[in-house]
């Protein structure tokens, strides 16, 4: 059934993967015959010394960093490794509030203290970059590591290099999640370890990764070693063979020609919906918010036209482009657009927002002080397990913040979201430490 269903999708696709499923662009296949294990002469991607090396090497020219390391396992093993070979228990962590999901579990991980800086929201509803002001304000003696998403799902850059700076003032590295920003090849060099995504926004398969050190401030050897602890110890050929293949395929007259797609795309005439432009324009982000549909009905449209998006909210739909988008899929997706605004009617905007982060009340939890509640009866709780709206995995809520009334007001005016908790898709009911 998964077989046939994945042979069987024909959608224009504006998601990840990168690689678009464009075999024709790309002029290869990876089948199982190249479904290896590690036999002589193939090298060992815990202890590269042959050509697994060489892949390494290849993707460090491209990002110009001291060292790189092949993922396959993701984003989320360089993020594990990372911050787990920077701090250890008890160390205090500064992170932006929007960062992944895998960022907190590393950090839980670690059993180290987290303090946040809570990223401003624009005019429509979305997160801005975080500035180099806000880390300088929430820097003191006990900060052992900052961290920051950039760019975000939407395409927002921080103010990375200027925040290198303030960190490494007082000797304190700098981990880059950009998951989403691996086609950004000449950014993030002043950070300690930056985690790029190849999957996401490259055309490499699914879990294909890399992670970047630069500078002094990251031992390269800790973190090798916590990267052997987290990642498979069974690494796929099959997605080391397309990294290899994705770093191979990159060079800048694609890239010229992708821009050039996108530049057209952008001069799309829309009377209703709006089509945002943040740092990174390869993030197509439709905002519905003016109109008298929601992202979610946006979404729906697409694929009634045979578009499938990255993702829907409240407020926008994410279009997610790359080098391998065809100029028929990117007139495609603009004339799709431009007949549906055609039928919309002008609506006022209130943005549904948090605005301000909850309040820590426990770190530590006794199994007889916690009770499955109600989700709406939760105010004034604490609670003893995440909720994240996912994608992009960003929490709403952590374990020991308590929940207020502007928390469960935002999810029922998400019902459509596909809200997680900790244990999975969430149920009615959460688990709460009793009060």
């Amino acid at each position: 059934m998964l077989y046939d269903k994945l042979k069987n999708y024909n959608r224009i696709p504006f998601h990840m993967p990168g690689h678009k499923r464009n075999i024709k662009t790309l002029g290869i296949k990876l089948p199982y015959g190249l479904d290896i294990t590690e036999v002589e002469g193939f090298d060992n991607l815990h202890s590269p010394n042959g050509i697994l090396l060489e892949l390494n090497n290849k993707i460090n020219k491209l990002y110009n960093a001291k060292q790189s390391y092949a993922l396959v396992n993701g984003s989320t093993v360089g993020i594990l490794a990372a911050i787990n070979s920077i701090v250890s228990e008890g160390d205090t962590v500064l992170m932006a509030r929007n960062c992944h999901k895998s960022v907190y579990n590393a950090v839980e991980i670690a059993k180290a203290e987290v303090e946040y800086i809570m990223p401003d929201y624009d005019d429509f509803g979305i997160f801005r970059g975080i500035t180099a002001a806000q880390v300088e304000s929430g820097l003191n003696e006990n900060i052992k590591l900052v961290i920051i998403t950039s760019p975000t799902y939407e395409g927002v850059e921080s103010e990375v290099d200027a925040i290198c700076k303030t960190a490494h003032k007082r000797n304190i590295p700098v981990l880059i999640d950009a998951a989403h920003g691996a086609h950004l090849f000449d950014r993030y060099h002043n950070a300690d370890v930056v985690i790029r995504g190849l999957h996401k926004t490259l055309p490499a398969l699914t879990q294909c990764a890399a992670a970047n050190l630069y500078g002094d401030l990251v031992e390269h050897k800790q973190f090798e070693i916590k990267l052997s602890m987290f990642e498979t110890s069974s690494p796929s050929y099959v997605l080391l063979a397309s990294i290899e293949k994705c770093i191979e395929f990159i060079d800048s007259k694609k890239f010229d020609e992708y821009h050039t797609k996108l530049n057209n795309f952008y001069k799309i005439n829309l009377n209703n919906l709006k089509v945002l432009k943040y740092d990174d324009i390869g993030k197509i982000v439709i905002f519905t918010g003016y109109t008298s549909i929601s992202g979610y009905e946006l979404a729906d449209m697409l694929r009634d036209n045979n578009i499938e998006p990255e993702m829907a909210a409240t407020d926008y739909v994410i279009a997610l482009s790359s080098v391998c988008d065809s100029t028929e899929n990117f007139n495609e997706l603009k004339n799709v657009l431009t007949e549906i605004d055609s039928t919309l009617s002008v609506n006022d905007y209130n943005p549904n927002t948090i605005s301000q982060l909850p309040k820590k009340k426990s770190n530590s939890f006794d199994i007889k002080d916690i009770e499955s509640t109600n989700l709406f009866d939760c105010i004034g709780k604490i609670s003893a397990e995440y909720i994240w709206a996912y994608p992009p995995g960003i929490p709403i809520i952590v374990p020991g913040e308590i929940i207020n009334k502007e928390i469960i007001d935002y999810i029922k005016n998400n019902k459509q979201t596909d809200f997680q908790s900790t244990y999975g898709q969430i149920p009615q009911k959460i688990y709460c430490k009793k009060v």
